[in-house]
């Protein structure tokens, strides 16, 4: 097979709309990112006399350059690739208008497609003609299938820090992918489609179930279809993981969470989280862009854990498929990425307690204990250097525009969630600490979250310390604001697993009813029958 080199030019794109061209061979990456064909570094050809046979311009010849009903102007361009920095996010912002089914045959065009953004240009911004994706192995997808993968496009894209773009060519030859992906897409875009929830007033404090549109609802039905068709092709990869490959079978379990936690985040997320756990013994040393893309998934699978650790009861058989002491490493080389915004020591340290919660304490020698570990762990977790852990994503070019405050609040929010879940989850280190301390604790987590406002960029990383901010409060007032600020994540995040734990925080405010205290809100969410995971 010939040497195939990098090309030593610009692709016509790129050149004639005067960027930088990332060279990528067969195509560049800039160009497929923007959802526009990319015209490649050889020879353009030109199509004269060609008559349309179905769609819209039927009947009619074009004389047009190919390029030109490919390229956008230069200011339509960068109005299209301009996109916030969302080092957390996973999904674009766009919604379908006119969506043809997954779920019908592929009798659909490129002309009946349209992208519109929830900030739509003005009526005479340039419109670039149909859109495809020009890899070879994505030709045979239908369009629904393409406009999903490209939906599914971080909108942090940069070549050399976004390891899961990897993941795009490999659905080329792996439908479970292919359809797990789209399943991500679509459930986070039927989301996104809903109507927001009416601001709660007080002293109503019930959460209302949302309404769908069409187009929410459509996309749903896409999300359900893509998913059974990847839980078909999941087991039958499990019994041949050999000839499809461990890392694609982890990267389907990952995605398989994902779409768990984008629909509600209280179904069958565990199963999966339990597969990752068991494929992880079977990983082989690699090197390179596997090995970025690798310890991503595994980065966030280890997160996943720790915090399903947080309301998991000592029966539970989840831990047994994860190695703890490869925590800090696993973490420790994504931590700057981590979309959770939470050092990884103060990561480790919620999993430090959420095991030492499961302790059964029988006398009080071993509650004497319990409480010596436990206030230990608090002590650790106030001498989380928060501000040295964000100062090292200074380091990191694609991150230096983000305000050092703005990860230092959100860092603080985790360490003092932390400390908070510490105090409740063990109950002989509540009994230390005392009703005051931790309502000392309570009221300077509310303070910190009250410094990170819906505009901060990372706000849609607060979600955890929210909740444990929200399960703690005791008046109304407070707890309608851990409400709306739920609600406000909604419109940031639109996962399900927000749903779900606003109506977790109505159960855990109920046990305040007379009868009803038995237990703390820690031990009820521990129930294997809500199986909550809250992230």
């Amino acid at each position: 097979m010939a040497e195939i080199h990098a090309p030593n030019k610009r692709c016509h794109n790129c050149r004639r709309q005067r960027l930088r061209c990332d060279r990528s061979y067969p195509h560049c990456n800039k160009c497929l990112l923007a959802g526009k064909e990319c015209l490649g570094y050889g020879q353009l050809f030109r199509w004269t006399g060609a008559i349309a046979s179905r769609g819209k311009l039927a009947g009619k010849t074009s004389s047009a350059d190919v390029s030109a009903s490919t390229s956008p102007s230069p200011e339509a361009s960068a109005r299209k690739n301009h996109q916030p920095h969302r080092h957390e996010a996973h999904f674009q912002d766009f919604a379908p208008r006119d969506l043809p089914s997954t779920t019908t045959d592929d009798n659909s065009h490129p002309e009946d497609w349209q992208l519109i953004s929830r900030n739509p240009e003005p009526a005479d911004a340039e419109i670039s003609s149909p859109w495809v994706l020009t890899d070879p192995l994505m030709q045979d997808l239908t369009y629904p299938y393409r406009y999903y993968m490209s939906y599914y496009l971080v909108s942090y894209d940069l070549p050399d820090r976004n390891p899961f773009r990897n993941l795009i060519p490999l659905t080329g030859t792996s439908p479970l992918l292919q359809h797990i992906i789209v399943a991500a897409s679509a459930a986070h875009m039927s989301n996104l489609l809903r109507p927001s929830l009416p601001t709660l007033v007080e002293p109503d404090l019930q959460v209302m179930s949302p309404t769908s549109s069409a187009d929410s609802r459509r996309a749903l039905q896409d999300a359900l279809v893509a998913k059974h068709k990847a839980l078909r092709l999941m087991h039958a990869a499990v019994q041949n993981i050999d000839s499809v490959g461990v890392d694609v079978v982890l990267a389907a379990s990952l995605f398989f969470i994902n779409v768990e936690l984008i629909e509600s985040g209280k179904r069958g997320w565990r199963a999966h989280l339990e597969a990752a756990g068991k494929l992880m013994n079977l990983l082989e040393p690699t090197e390179g862009a596997a090995r970025d893309l690798r310890d991503y998934m595994l980065s966030d699978c280890f997160c996943y854990f720790v915090l399903a650790s947080a309301f998991t009861n000592a029966t539970s058989t989840l831990q047994t498929y994860f190695e703890s002491s490869q925590i800090p490493m696993i973490l420790e080389r994504t931590s700057a990425n981590n979309y959770l915004c939470c050092p990884p020591e103060v990561l480790e340290i919620i999993y430090a307690a959420a095991q030492l919660s499961n302790v059964c304490v029988q006398d009080e020698a071993s509650a004497s204990q319990v409480a010596i570990t436990g206030m230990e762990l608090l002590r650790r977790a106030d001498l989380v250097d928060v501000r040295a852990w964000a100062a090292d994503a200074l380091n990191l070019p694609y991150l230096r525009y983000i305000p050092l405050e703005s990860r230092i609040n959100a860092g603080s929010a985790h360490r003092l969630a932390a400390s908070l879940y510490i105090v409740q989850a063990i109950e002989p280190v509540r009994d230390r600490v005392g009703q005051e301390g931790a309502d000392q604790l309570d009221q300077a987590l509310f303070e910190q979250l009250c410094k990170i406002p819906p505009e901060d960029p990372n706000f849609k990383a607060t979600s955890w310390p929210t909740f444990l901010s929200g399960a703690g409060a005791k008046d109304t007032e407070r707890r309608v604001w851990a409400l709306e600020r739920l609600q406000k994540l909604l419109s940031t995040v639109p996962w399900g697993f927000l749903y779900t734990a606003m109506e977790t925080l109505q159960v855990i405010w109920r046990l305040d009813s007379p009868g009803k205290a038995d237990r703390t809100w820690v031990q009820t969410l521990k129930d294997p029958r809500l199986n909550f995971l809250m992230v």
